[in-house]
């Protein structure tokens, strides 16, 4: 792999850790998460979306339209993959919810709810009211429409009020609850891209 490429998922890494720390993914460190989001960036299935100014990733987005072949991705680097877990090990409870994710990944869309998903977004603060997410955003939405897809989920938890607003202004609207964790609430919210009767792409600006 590109040492540009290694850093760029550290980056998004060390982003996702200090932007998304009241998800439990950042818990687990940036080892863990750097090599979570090469396997995205490199799965079939899967994507990850930056933009860099002056080479420093300052936001992403990642998607896929199912987690085994992330799984699959990140099991090819064992020794890697457990030296990330490492610390993880005397905590029973953190096991157990690495153990829910993993359970809830492998689990079907419904048949109301889409298989696209986007997966997690994040911008550095100082990029934060120029754009950097609403066009992260629209991008994965486009690479969503380009594969087919006409919709895309995006699951919240009930205590990420920024976020919730976030989804709603880009025209995603509620459609399930879920509990990945016990006692945790979030909110599925459907995104659709593509207007069945007409074809028209439904993505706000």
């Amino acid at each position: 792999m590109p040492l540009h490429e290694a850093s760029i998922h550290r980056q998004v890494a060390a982003l996702h850790a200090a932007n998304i720390d009241q998800g439990f993914l950042a818990t687990l460190g940036v080892p863990f998460l750097a090599l979570m989001y090469r396997a995205i960036d490199e799965a079939a299935d899967s994507v990850l979306l930056v933009e860099e100014r002056d080479g420093r990733v300052i936001g992403f987005v990642s998607g896929g339209t199912g987690m085994g072949s992330i799984y699959r991705r990140m099991l090819r680097r064992p020794v890697a993959l457990c030296l990330a877990l490492m610390p993880s090990v005397g905590h029973p409870a953190r096991i157990r919810r690495i153990l829910n994710i993993l359970r809830y990944g492998r689990q079907e869309s419904s048949e109301r709810l889409p298989r696209a998903e986007l997966l997690s977004i994040a911008v550095v603060t100082e990029a934060r009211g120029t754009g950097t997410a609403v066009r992260l955003y629209l991008r994965l939405a486009t690479h969503f429409r380009l594969l087919g897809e006409d919709a895309f989920k995006i699951t919240v938890g009930d205590a990420l009020a920024s976020a919730h607003a976030f989804y709603t202004k880009m025209g995603a609207l509620p459609a399930a609850r879920v509990e990945v964790h016990q006692g945790h609430g979030s909110i599925v919210y459907v995104h659709t891209l593509v207007n069945r009767e007409n074809g028209v792409v439904a993505t706000r600006e």
